[in-house]
């Protein structure tokens, strides 16, 4: 991994990864701004967030996110303002819309709580690389499109760790969907079958202590009733940082 040391583009900066990761020109999306100023990000993910948030005009807001070409049909809102939510509320013609509550955790000890996590025998826990990089395909991440560029810019400038079964074939993934000012944003996944066997806590243990040999901050964020996800995250050593509200936003005009 070698991560860029992109100067901040705007002065602009959030709470979610993914979000500064576009702001600093990290991955793409897209910036949208009046009088040369930022007011609304858009991550090529889906995910977006509202910078301006004072003296909203709703009407305005409402009609440019349905309208704007480059907004996806389905799209999501961090942390949205909640008159801009009861203003879509009102709106069920237009737009179907999903309110839920996510929970950040970030990683802040010296130390990881469990170490040397014992795998089953023939298992092994290995760091993406170039060498096994397709291999991992298997999970449907879509790991070298969804939040990065391509294949080589994870390799460049994100890290993760697997875990192999005792025929080598990968069961259990960590890795970085962004790094951006010094937080990585993790993602995780485990193959149906593999699931409740504590590989998703040893992978997530390996991925961390990664970021602690490098001060990278461990950000960790899910949905507040996904307990198996919170549960591993704490017994890492995850702590609740923060929680907010995340906004699913589908657009029924553009299905028209």
């Amino acid at each position: 991994m070698q991560v860029e040391r992109t100067p901040y583009r705007t002065g602009s900066t959030t709470e979610f990864p993914l979000i500064n990761a576009v702001l600093d020109g990290l991955q793409d999306g897209r910036l949208f701004e009046d009088r040369g100023k930022v007011w609304y990000v858009l991550h090529k993910a889906g995910f977006s967030y509202l910078i301006r948030r004072d003296r909203l005009d709703l009407p305005a807001i409402f009609s440019f996110l349905l309208g704007a070409r480059e907004i996806p049909a389905y799209f999501h809102l961090y942390d949205p303002p909640v008159q801009f939510v009861d203003y879509c509320a009102g709106q069920g013609e237009d737009v179907a819309i999903r309110l839920r509550k996510r929970i950040q955790l970030k990683f802040s000890a010296r130390s990881l709580k469990l170490t040397d996590l014992p795998l089953p025998a023939g298992y092994g826990i290995h760091s993406i690389d170039e060498a096994n990089f397709d291999q991992l395909s298997l999970f449907n991440l879509a790991l070298a499109e969804r939040f990065w560029r391509s294949g080589p810019d994870f390799l460049r400038n994100g890290f993760g760790f697997f875990i192999s079964n005792e025929e080598g074939m990968p069961v259990s993934i960590c890795y970085a969907a962004c790094v951006a000012r010094n937080t990585a944003e993790i993602d995780v996944a485990t193959l149906p079958g593999y699931q409740k066997k504590g590989l998703a806590k040893a992978v997530v243990s390996a991925f961390t202590r990664h970021c602690l040999q490098h001060n990278i901050v461990a950000n960790w964020d899910c949905f507040e009733d996904n307990q198996s996800s919170l549960g591993t995250a704490e017994s890492v050593g995850f702590k609740q940082s923060g929680k907010y509200d995340f906004l699913s936003i589908f657009n029924k005009r553009k299905q028209q």
